[in-house]
């Protein structure tokens, strides 16, 4: 797991957008492999992006018949973890959490995966 995404150094925040970062599991607390991987207009397209980072991370890592809980556990070990920055005054309650979002994608990519083909 891990993102192929290189780390954009030198580049500017913009704080009138919504800021999507990416921290890596396998670094934890690293924030020498953070990096920005895109500014949105609104925060529902932050979202957007940050579910289809997890979603690609879940599905590079899905092996058929793993469990929830082993495909959880890889990538809460290896896996990329996209977080939203807001732009100064504004908060969003809950925030976006890849790890919340992580756990019920897995229970459903466990779940069709064990569904029989007809």
């Amino acid at each position: 797991m891990g993102s192929s995404q290189p780390k954009l150094e030198g580049q500017e925040t913009d704080e009138s957008h919504y800021q999507v970062f990416v921290d890596d599991h396998f670094h934890y607390r690293d924030e020498s492999h953070r990096y920005l991987d895109g500014k949105f207009p609104t925060y529902d397209g932050a979202v957007e992006r940050c579910r289809a980072i997890v979603d690609s991370e879940l599905e590079d890592a899905f092996k058929p018949g793993a469990t929830a809980e082993e495909l959880f556990e890889k990538y809460s070990l290896f896996g990329s973890d996209p977080f939203i920055k807001t732009p100064p005054g504004l908060r969003v309650d809950p925030p976006f959490s890849a790890w919340n979002y992580a756990l019920e994608r897995c229970e459903i990519l466990a779940r069709v995966s064990t569904v029989p083909k007809t």
